[in-house]
């Protein structure tokens, strides 16, 4: 049975997605609509990957500069003074908030973000959404060391926890670890997976269904075991 679900935040719990989207352009044009394109396209395409490690990327692949880890903390700062007061007014995913403050005293609830750590504290608590989760996580570190993180804390097996995103980097956090993965699939970044969702009004369903597996495989097991 589920005990805990780990959400990412930008697409799964707030519709954020295209305001971190223009922050990349915006910070990219000076140096051409060409390349503030090519930032676009692999930030689209890598959701879920950290703004340092995207910097780096950028200043390296399409402009031949490598950063410093300095120069790396000064854009993160200009990028944050873009997006954080859009993703605080950020309307919800349809559903997100509902299911949440209906079911923290059910789950236990956290969050998984490639937004740094300070950064979503202060979003959260902006949202007064922050005492609905036991753990907040943000970059640098990966999410599946965040998902590793949890597990080993709370020691939860792999069939008590779901990993519920919109990217591949939730994916494959939810992968590396073993437990299961609900995919929202609103932004269109993310298909094909066994358990999906469009908005978060579907998550109950979604959930029960991966409870009803899992009690089918144990019941399987133990009539195949006597």
């Amino acid at each position: 049975m589920i005990k805990a679900i780990i959400f990412d935040y930008d697409g799964t719990i707030a519709d954020s997605v295209d305001i971190k989207t223009q922050a990349f352009a915006e910070l990219y044009k000076p140096y051409g609509i060409d390349i503030a394109d090519k930032v676009v396209k692999y930030h689209l395409s890598h959701g879920g990957v950290s703004r340092f490690d995207k910097f780096k990327y950028f200043h390296k692949e399409f402009l031949n500069i490598e950063l410093s880890e300095f120069e790396i903390q000064n854009l993160a700062k200009k990028f944050s003074k873009l997006v954080i007061f859009e993703v605080v007014n950020a309307p919800y995913i349809t559903g997100s908030l509902e299911f949440i403050t209906n079911n923290y005293k059910v789950f236990d609830m956290f969050i998984s973000t490639a937004t740094p750590t300070d950064e979503i504290h202060k979003i959260l608590k902006r949202k007064n959404l922050k005492k609905y989760f036991i753990k907040v996580l943000g970059s640098p570190e990966s999410k599946s060391d965040h998902v590793r993180k949890i597990m080993s804390e709370n020691n939860y097996s792999i069939s008590e926890v779901v990993f519920i995103g919109d990217s591949n980097s939730d994916r494959e956090a939810a992968n590396v670890n073993s437990i299961h993965f609900i995919a929202v699939t609103n932004s269109g970044s993310i298909n094909n997976e066994k358990f999906s969702i469009n908005d978060l009004n579907d998550l109950d369903r979604t959930i029960l269904s991966i409870d009803e597996q899992e009690k089918s495989n144990h019941s399987l097991f133990h009539n195949t075991s006597n």
